[in-house]
């Protein structure tokens, strides 16, 4: 994928936050991962109106975190975008490159919700129970400004039978997928030199 077509991807990620945020809940051992997609909707979609409403944004900043932080897989989604360089990364790098993507994801998610807060946000019914599956692929449509927006999440169950969010689909374009193309990209650009990579990381310029 070209770094335009990338672009393109990345600068509607706004919009993959804010469904992606309706994906996730502080009560991770949700009986199943739709349930947790009705559950956290109003909540957070409540707290973005309240924001919009002048609320204060820093606090507004650390209920996005609160929310997030439990339910995403963070650190693995970081080191599948990372690729082969994971491997031959220091511990500190991975690390680092974990706190960054983490950091940046957050900051566009607040932004995202409180962009698409009035929009119609439905979540479509499974096409067969979850039972004992361990991943499922929760579906859910965006209707905006007379657009209507299709999500995939990828959403994983762990040892511990919390459901954690892996990747999203949006409108046929893996985001996970974009990042890690992203970071490759960036790996070719300095050498194979990860320090580089991490210090140069910005998913807005994906």
């Amino acid at each position: 994928m070209s770094t335009e077509g990338l672009k393109s991807i990345i600068g509607r990620l706004g919009l993959w936050a804010t469904a992606l945020m309706l994906a996730v809940s502080v009560n991770a051992q949700a009986a199943d991962p739709y349930q947790v997609v009705e559950n956290v909707t109003d909540e957070l979609v409540a707290a973005a109106k309240a924001k919009n409403d002048g609320g204060d944004k820093a606090s507004y900043d650390a209920e996005v975190l609160a929310a997030l932080d439990p339910v995403v897989a963070f650190d693995y989604i970081a080191r599948v975008v990372m690729g082969d360089y994971y491997k031959s990364a220091s511990a500190e790098l991975r690390k680092e490159f974990a706190e960054k993507f983490k950091t940046g994801l957050v900051a566009s998610y607040a932004k995202g919700i409180a962009t698409y807060a009035d929009s119609d946000i439905q979540v479509l019914k499974p096409d067969e129970p979850v039972g004992e599956q361990r991943r499922v692929t929760v579906k859910q449509q965006v209707k905006h400004q007379g657009s209507v927006h299709k999500l995939s999440y990828t959403m994983g169950k762990n040892k511990s039978g919390e459901w954690k969010l892996i990747n999203v689909v949006l409108n046929g374009a893996n985001l996970g997928s974009s990042f890690a193309s992203q970071f490759e990209q960036l790996a070719n650009k300095y050498d194979g030199d990860v320090a580089k990579v991490v210090a140069n990381w910005d998913a807005s310029e994906a």
